[in-house]
């Protein structure tokens, strides 16, 4: 057992060592020097798995899937606006039949920033691990949803031959099964509702840009966290 003790105690001098504490503390105050502040602890890793419950929506029409999810995503912030409202916000273009992201970021986060949240535009495609992290830290810290910019042909469950860019909301994932929960706006047969698909299929329809210094994923962050 003499080891098992000098075991102990070793790790708890190096603890007050690296907190600054004399030699002579408690091994109680040693503990509590050791943890991270409130702001760091609420900032670190989200847990394996998590989902928020979202009030899903159907596009109203075929180039309303920006409008759409942002109105999903908005509304678990308590911003309420219409798909219609924020199509015109958004300048959706009824002629090309698409919102442009720079655009919908902009909406998005003209919503958002007097509430302490930020959306930005980052890549992921054919990176799993960095949109399973962008997606389980939106959802598993900060408790909400985001937008995905996908090519909507390209989807398990469509059966679309054209392609076409897309926009998506996750609000769910599991680290320990690789996957992730989504909500597809889109009303063709077999589209409309909840999928949950691998984060590697999800990565590699991710509709990055980088031509046009857009990524695919809407990340959130709250850079303003409460004292």
């Amino acid at each position: 057992m003499a080891p098992a003790k000098l075991a102990l105690g070793t790790l708890l001098t190096t603890a007050v060592m690296a907190t600054g504490l004399s030699a002579g503390a408690s091994p109680a105050a040693a503990r509590t020097a050791a943890q991270p502040p409130v702001s760091a602890r609420l900032t670190g890793l989200p847990l394996f798995k998590g989902s928020v419950k979202i009030k899903g929506q159907a596009q109203k029409t075929g180039y309303y899937c920006a409008p759409a999810s942002s109105s999903i995503v908005l509304r678990m912030f308590g911003v309420k606006r219409s798909q219609d409202q924020l199509a015109k916000e958004m300048k959706t273009d009824p002629k090309a039949g698409a919102t442009k992201r720079q655009n919908t970021l902009s909406v998005l986060n003209r919503h958002l920033k007097p509430k302490g949240y930020t959306f930005r535009l980052t890549y992921a495609r054919n990176r799993p691990a960095a949109l399973m992290l962008r997606v389980s830290h939106a959802v598993g810290v900060l408790k909400k949803p985001t937008i995905l910019a996908v090519l909507g042909n390209k989807l398990p469950w469509s059966k679309a031959s054209r392609t076409y860019g897309h926009a998506i909301v996750a609000y769910g994932y599991d680290r320990a099964k690789g996957t992730i929960t989504v909500w597809d706006p889109n009303v063709a047969k077999g589209a409309l509702g909840s999928h949950v698909i691998s984060a590697k299929a999800l990565a590699a329809v991710v509709n990055d840009r980088p031509d046009s210094g857009l990524g695919g994923v809407y990340t959130l962050s709250k850079p303003l966290l409460p004292r």
